[in-house]
């Protein structure tokens, strides 16, 4: 009984999964993207999940992943985690940028906080599990993740402080995050 239950809760737990990322769609102010991104998120992880299966192999000692492929889809995915805030800045209306700034400080500032959002991230995460033995390390680790975790909203509500501006922008972190998560999976990926 407590497989089954526990099959039911991931079930669950995907189906809100999927339904809290197609959100994002509300972004483009077209309801119809709410169904787009939900089609989007959906052939995603049936890709993962595909990809997965193919891979776990409990008892069997050989693997066929090729080391090309994955560092391929580690690269995009981590292109795509870099790319994905610029095109929500510059192609929708979620972020109300001031017209006071060029679009080439705009452009910098966008891809810095990118780039000190996932950096800190990263090393958080580097201080917690790789260098977490000792407690002073595993504390800076959540210091930075705490830090990392507060960079999007504070820089948000810089330029608009409204509830819907602020938790856009954690949206749009949210998919970052995803994406850079699996690219280094993929890239850090050992046979």
């Amino acid at each position: 009984m407590s497989d089954t239950l526990f099959k039911i809760k991931q079930v669950v737990s995907l189906i809100l999964f999927i339904a809290m990322l197609s959100l994002m769609g509300m972004i483009t102010s077209r309801p119809v993207m709410i169904l787009a991104y939900a089609g989007f998120f959906m052939l995603v992880i049936a890709i993962m999940y595909l990809l997965m299966r193919k891979r776990q192999h409990h008892f069997e000692l050989i693997q066929s992943s090729s080391q090309l492929l994955n560092k391929i889809v580690g690269g995009v995915l981590l292109a795509l985690a870099l790319v994905a805030p610029l095109l929500v800045a510059f192609r929708t209306s979620v972020i109300n940028l001031p017209d006071s700034l060029s679009s080439v400080v705009a452009l910098g500032v966008v891809a810095g906080a990118s780039i000190a959002f996932l950096a800190l991230l990263f090393a958080a995460l580097y201080m917690i599990n790789v260098k977490g033995k000792e407690l002073s390390q595993r504390i800076i680790g959540y210091v930075l993740f705490v830090i990392a975790a507060a960079l999007p909203g504070i820089l948000m509500s810089r330029v608009d402080s409204t509830t819907s501006g602020i938790g856009s922008v954690y949206y749009v972190a949210m998919a970052v995050l995803i994406l850079a998560f699996n690219g280094i999976g993929f890239l850090s990926h050992q046979d």
